[in-house]
């Protein structure tokens, strides 16, 4: 394991990069296509993903980095797989969880976004016949279909800020925090800002883990992936 993560630590950091920083919309807006297999590779609470869907998403995820010069081999390749499903399967448990405390997202939110999209803009206005035509021939959708999912991914990433909303520092626990870990305060006030945003992270991630688990006792979460 520790020999693959050094022969793929460049690809595995674009790989990250694209998931948690730069993707959500595209996890939401590509992952929805017309068709599925006969079989799935994950169920969320009775929901499937299909394994369509997943391998379409891992290959789009591998022909980026094959544009940028990574060489993808089988074993990449399984790992892409794999990250592409766990992104999969945490955009649906998000959702449904929204879902659940009665979040929602409005029609006005959707068409803003779909009408100031400049790629469904023509001469700096919105048109109809660019947006048709965009949806059919780069993502095989129909306007409804695409239309549902924006709203499902908008719906997901607000629960999450929600999640978020209820994790945030004290001047105290970051002082506390920084001194049980240098063992003294010295280059507090410099390191302060630095350190701060490193532990909010981490403390983010520690609340969604504890979410997911959760979540995980009460509605079940199956993977199939051979």
């Amino acid at each position: 394991m520790i020999s693959f993560l050094i022969k793929y630590k460049k690809s595995i950091l674009i790989i990250t990069l694209a998931f948690f920083i730069g993707s959500i919309v595209y996890l939401g807006l590509d992952s929805y296509r017309q068709g599925a297999f006969s079989t799935t590779a994950a169920s969320v609470g009775g929901t499937d993903i299909s394994y369509r869907t997943l391998y379409k998403m891992s290959e789009d995820r591998a022909s980026m980095l094959r544009n940028q010069g990574v060489d993808v081999d089988e074993n990449l390749m399984k790992f892409i797989t794999q990250q592409t499903l766990s992104a999969l399967i945490s955009e649906e448990v998000l959702n449904q969880a929204a879902q659940n405390i009665g979040l929602h997202v409005a029609d006005y939110e959707i068409a803003y976004d779909i009408q100031t999209a400049p790629q469904f803009n023509a001469g700096g206005q919105f048109n109809r016949i660019a947006y048709e035509y965009a949806l059919k021939h780069s993502l095989g959708m129909t306007p409804a279909e695409f239309e549902s999912q924006l709203r499902k991914t908008k719906l997901a990433d607000r629960f999450r800020g929600v999640l978020y909303s209820h994790y945030k520092l004290t001047p105290e626990e970051i002082k506390y925090s920084y001194k049980i870990q240098h063992g003294n305060m010295k280059d507090f006030e410099k390191n302060k800002e630095e350190f701060a945003s490193a532990l909010l992270d981490t403390k983010m991630e520690t609340a969604q883990q504890a979410f997911f688990d959760q979540f995980n006792n009460e509605v079940e979460i199956k993977t199939y992936l051979k």
